[in-house]
């Protein structure tokens, strides 16, 4: 091989050295690029995305809690129920807390206990099967008070007894919402 050859064979590889330490210097000078939407990184329209939101369960006997808690107090005595409904539109979700001995909760279908904040940290129990008559009758009447209550569009009540006495004490939060559903 001619000197010349070797030369240019020489000088071409370390161009090509001296390229690749300057590409990895700047890789390595600026911060790394996530593609978009990933995890650590988020998309910005991901970042724009309003964080959810778990509205506080206000007790009334206004409107359609009244009208649940007026029924209600026919099976129990006058004074000894609460009701709540759900600030948005649909699915319809309601509330219904019955003075009890001990904390207690039955979901309605689909429900999950996780989406109701405060009833792990309230010390709220799952229902045990021996009482499920009890809360079926409250929770047909709180239906029965609900005009045009429809569980295949979603409606849904939640039955909880409690002490009365607790029930100040009682701190119990919605399923997540976002802002754009309120």
């Amino acid at each position: 091989m001619k000197q010349t050859t070797k030369a240019v064979l020489i000088v071409a590889g370390a161009a090509t050295v001296v390229a690749a330490a300057i590409v990895l210097a700047i890789r390595l000078g600026r911060p790394r690029q996530r593609p978009r939407g990933s995890q650590d990184d988020p998309s910005p329209e991901a970042a724009s995305a309003p964080a959810p939101v778990r509205l506080p369960v206000q007790f009334t006997r206004k409107d359609l809690p009244g009208a649940i808690v007026e029924a209600l107090e026919y099976v129990v005595r006058k004074g000894r129920v609460q009701a709540a409904a759900w600030p948005l539109p649909r699915p319809r979700y309601f509330c219904v807390m019955v003075d009890g001995k001990e904390r207690y909760y039955e979901l309605d279908r689909g429900m999950q206990a996780t989406d109701f904040g405060g009833l792990a940290e309230g010390s709220f129990r799952p229902l045990p099967p021996e009482m499920s008559r009890t809360t079926s009758v409250f929770r047909a009447v709180a239906k029965g008070a609900v005009p045009g209550f429809n569980e295949d569009r979603g409606d849904r009540i939640l039955i909880l007894l409690c002490p009365q006495d607790d029930w100040p004490k009682v701190s119990l939060r919605w399923p997540p919402v976002t802002p754009r559903q309120k």
